[in-house]
């Protein structure tokens, strides 16, 4: 299902997200008080530079990715590998971001989380366009299409994704959230159980009401696989983070409950 882009594209992906970066602000340092503890779940190499933790800190000079300067000048974060109740309870807020496979264990700890009251970014991409430096089967390498269908269908939802569209960038927005996308997915409401979700930005995005808990989910993942970021990268990602903790509101798409 996976679709590669060609080498041109991942040439011109950040001189035209520099096209779009004075379409939104820079994110603000937040005052003392808003500082979360944000969890961070990732096989993009989010957190550590090729996934390979070892190496990074042997490495001087290497150029932190730009979602990771941006949520520790404004937050306190730490790299999860489980998701544990014990992992999760000194959590506010979890960034899964193309995560590795859940395991049946990690799919009711997070849940019981988000009913709870907790709060989730989530972003799943059901066919990320970049090309990786790792072979298959190599963990280092980032999930090619994410793997979440039994937690989405327990909050409710369908990843769909059409391989006819083009790999070309676009742009879809809701409000003061505005995302370049490329082979994107779409999410589509299937019941859910104690869920309420609405999905916007032309099915690109989706904010769930889950219990007592709060989850945003994003079906692409070009904003991360953009390791350099521009100026208003580090704006739409706490945009992003601003809608799990907004009261419940109504947003222009589909709900279902």
């Amino acid at each position: 299902m996976r679709c590669r882009a060609s080498k041109l594209f991942a040439a011109v992906l950040p001189p035209l997200a520099l096209l779009f970066a004075g379409c939104s602000r820079p994110a603000e340092p937040p005052v003392e008080d808003e500082r979360l503890t944000i969890g961070l779940m990732s096989s993009l190499p989010v957190y550590w530079s090729g996934g390979n933790a070892f190496v990074e800190l042997s490495q001087d000079g290497v150029e932190p990715h730009w979602a990771r300067m941006a949520l520790e000048a404004a937050h306190d974060l730490e790299a999860i590998d489980a998701l544990t109740s014990e992992n999760l309870a000194r959590t506010d807020l979890l960034i899964l971001a193309q995560p590795r496979v859940l395991s049946p264990m990690e799919n009711v700890a997070l849940d019981d989380w988000v009913r709870a009251g907790g709060k989730a970014l989530v972003f799943a991409d059901p066919a990320l366009v970049l090309e990786s430096e790792f072979p298959l089967g190599d963990p280092r390498r980032p999930m090619d299409t994410v793997l979440l269908s039994p937690i989405l269908a327990r909050w409710g939802l369908e990843l769909m994704f059409d391989p006819a569209q083009a790999e070309a960038l676009r742009r879809v927005r809701d409000g003061d959230v505005v995302l370049d996308v490329a082979a994107a997915g779409t999410f589509e409401v299937s019941g859910g159980e104690g869920s309420s979700c609405t999905l916007a930005a032309e099915g690109v995005l989706a904010t769930c009401a889950i219990g007592e808990g709060r989850v945003v989910l994003v079906a692409d993942a070009t904003l991360l696989e953009d390791t350099v970021g521009t100026e208003a990268s580090a704006g739409i990602l706490s945009a992003l983070i601003a809608r799990t903790s907004d009261p419940v509101r109504e947003i222009t798409g589909r709900s279902g409950k």
